[in-house]
């Protein structure tokens, strides 16, 4: 056995996200299918791992995810479940150079940012930096393979857009992300109820 084999075990690339309902999940899947006869090389997130993130985390020892959730569920601690409004589509950082396209919300809950800011308070007394980009919650559901060459795939995703549909956050999950040549797994550390 290699030392590195065992590093890589020992380190566990982690975010912070709620799960979406399996109903949008499909209505994402099918949406996928239609911007696929584009011709672009497009990246698709498998649908059953979209998920709205909250913090992205990199790679954490194993003996921090402990800290890391207690930290979640302190920041989770005095929200209360709250409802999410997914809807329309975009791109970033814009359709002419696409880089990542997405799946909306079509605002942010005062809930959502208040958890948002708590997460990062709480992660940044555990040494994690605070994310110095606007937070713009959204649902990847591709990356462009090719930047230069998203510009068609970006302007039917916009034109297709997303009809709105409301659920329920009632829980945040620490979650760890193996990544695989078949895509990424997913596989829950911590989840913390919202009460």
């Amino acid at each position: 056995m290699k030392p590195r084999d065992t590093r890589s075990k020992d380190v566990i690339r982690t975010f912070v996200c709620i799960e979406i309902p399996q109903s949008i999940k499909e209505r994402i899947g099918e949406l996928q299918n239609e911007l696929r006869n584009t011709g672009v090389s497009v990246s698709w997130t498998k649908p059953s791992n979209v998920h709205l993130t909250l913090k992205f985390l990199g790679g954490v020892p194993a003996l921090r995810i402990e800290p890391v959730s207690k930290a979640v569920e302190r920041a989770a601690s005095a929200i209360s479940p709250f409802e999410i409004e997914v809807a329309g589509t975009g791109c970033f950082p814009s359709v002419r150079s696409a880089r990542v396209l997405w799946v909306g919300l079509s605002n942010v809950p005062d809930a959502m940012k208040q958890l948002y800011s708590n997460i990062e308070s709480e992660l940044e007394r555990e040494g994690f930096a605070r994310e110095k980009r606007k937070f713009s919650p959204h649902l990847t559901i591709g990356r462009i393979r090719v930047p230069g060459t998203g510009a068609a795939v970006a302007e039917q995703l916009v034109a297709q857009g997303f009809e709105p549909e409301r659920f329920t956050a009632a829980e945040v999950i620490v979650m760890r992300s193996d990544l695989k040549p078949t895509g990424a797994i997913y596989t829950p550390q911590a989840t913390i109820k919202l009460e």
